[in-house]
């Protein structure tokens, strides 16, 4: 049986029915006379100006994904980033009751899975890898930044041989032990990590986690590739949620089965501190375009910069909306279109989105009152039939136009900025064929 409400409802619904369906069709004449235009039909380009400044570190604890590794880009000079964690007992009280005086260590090796949902950024050329004890307690509720290089001694790098490369097998699923493992980049540590952790076992620094963490702080892994040629090596993406995350000490108790090889897991998971750090060298740029930028803030743009972890950020600003513009007329659309200038390399491809935030007299990060409805509504997405990136700013200029925005600047950041070393070169407002610029829609009737 139908509610109250229901029959309310069912009763509105009939009676417009009625009303539609009993309309003389003379109510019709004259529709077919109405301008066929669409609203907003009429589009106006708007000047727009455009800045490269450089971006402050930001926050990569406790993401989806580490990085590791450097490239030297032509245009933006050298990245090289390295990735802090802690390891775990995978079990407590680690050799406790038992005779230890048999036991002998073979070696101890780090293995760092790839991130298989995304390729490196640049290539998969050697690389030396360098594996430092962090010597500073990290804690879960810290943030860590890109800048934060952990306290390590820079000289007893513990990497079984020093200055060795490193071939990355991205996509080769290793066999260890009769296991095949996911892909991963393994790094065997000196036979003195191996030597001390087994003399560890039955002891307090074996107990718990707690215990190990402050017996074994952590570990930097960073690269030190020397000079390097533009497009060489590139920086790996890392999942170290994985449970194929792990340093892993094999050894053997000759008192049971000399032959044997035995393991003993520390695995790095969830629970783990664990960052992304960056060290830049934009000096290195074989093009002056980005250090000219960077200078010159005030200088009509043909290029502008951006790049992820924390690198560059593009800033814009629109003289004409200012409160007052365009009185005679309602902005039904306003589009953000940046396209990109040139080609770029197949393996540093530009970012798959990018975000925008008005930028505060205070210097922070304010939404655009079109992300309230959704990331969606807003896009900036890559579009690569276009080459270009598209935002939907309406209620901004909006927002602008009619005083209720203060903010004037609005500045461009990569998407997933601390998982990925994405970058991108913009056409900027004075490129000579064109570039970032603002087209707003009005409405003509």
């Amino acid at each position: 049986m139908l509610g109250h409400a229901s029959r309310s409802v069912l009763a509105v619904v009939m009676l417009v029915t009625m009303v539609v369906a009993c309309r003389k069709p003379e109510e019709d004449l004259g529709l077919d006379l109405l301008p066929a235009e669409e609203l907003g039909s009429g589009v106006e380009t708007v000047a727009v100006r455009a800045y490269t400044r450089a971006d402050t570190a930001i926050r990569t604890s406790g993401l989806t994904r580490q990085l590791l590794g450097s490239y030297l880009d032509p245009q933006f000079g050298l990245s090289r980033v390295g990735t802090v964690f802690q390891l775990r007992l995978s079990v407590n009280n680690v050799g406790a009751g038992q005779n230890n005086s048999g036991l002998v260590a073979d070696s101890v090796v780090l293995a760092l899975p790839f991130d298989g949902s995304t390729l490196p950024y640049g290539g998969t050329d050697a690389q030396v890898f360098q594996v430092f004890e962090v010597t500073e307690a990290l804690s879960v509720d810290t943030l860590y930044h890109t800048d934060r290089i952990p306290a390590h001694d820079p000289l007893q790098d513990l990497v079984a041989v020093r200055g060795g490369t490193v071939k990355p097998q991205y996509v080769q699923r290793p066999v260890i032990l009769g296991d095949t493992l996911v892909p991963q980049l393994r790094i065997q540590l000196d036979h003195a990590i191996a030597d001390r952790f087994l003399n560890s076992f039955g002891q307090s620094q074996f107990v718990d986690n707690v215990a190990f963490q402050s017996f074994f702080q952590g570990l930097y892994v960073t690269v030190n590739n020397g000079a390097q040629l533009p497009f060489q090596q590139g920086i790996l993406p890392l999942n170290l949620l994985s449970t194929a995350a792990k340093l892993t000490l094999y050894y053997r108790n000759t008192l049971v089965d000399p032959a044997q090889t035995l393991t003993l897991d520390f695995p790095i998971g969830q629970s783990s501190v664990r960052y992304t750090v960056v060290e830049r060298d934009r000096d290195q740029a074989l093009e002056l375009g980005l250090l000219e930028a960077l200078s010159d803030t005030s200088a009509p743009a043909q290029r502008t910069y951006i790049q992820a972890l924390g690198g560059l950020r593009t800033g814009l600003r629109f003289p004409s909306l200012v409160p007052g513009a365009f009185t005679d007329r309602i902005v039904a659309r306003a589009m953000l279109v940046v396209p990109i200038d040139g080609t770029f390399n197949p393996d540093l491809p530009p970012p798959t989105q990018l975000f925008a935030f008005r930028r505060s007299s205070a210097g922070t990060d304010l939404f655009l009152p079109d992300q309230l409805q959704g990331t969606g509504v807003v896009d900036g997405t890559y579009n690569s039939d276009q080459r270009a990136y598209r935002f939907n700013i309406t209620r901004f200029v909006q927002g602008r136009l009619n005083g209720s925005i203060a903010e004037e600047v609005i500045e461009i950041v990569p998407g997933s900025n601390g998982i990925t070393a994405a970058r991108a070169v913009f056409a900027g407002p004075a490129h000579p064929d064109g570039g970032i610029r603002l087209e707003l829609t009005f409405t003509t009737y």
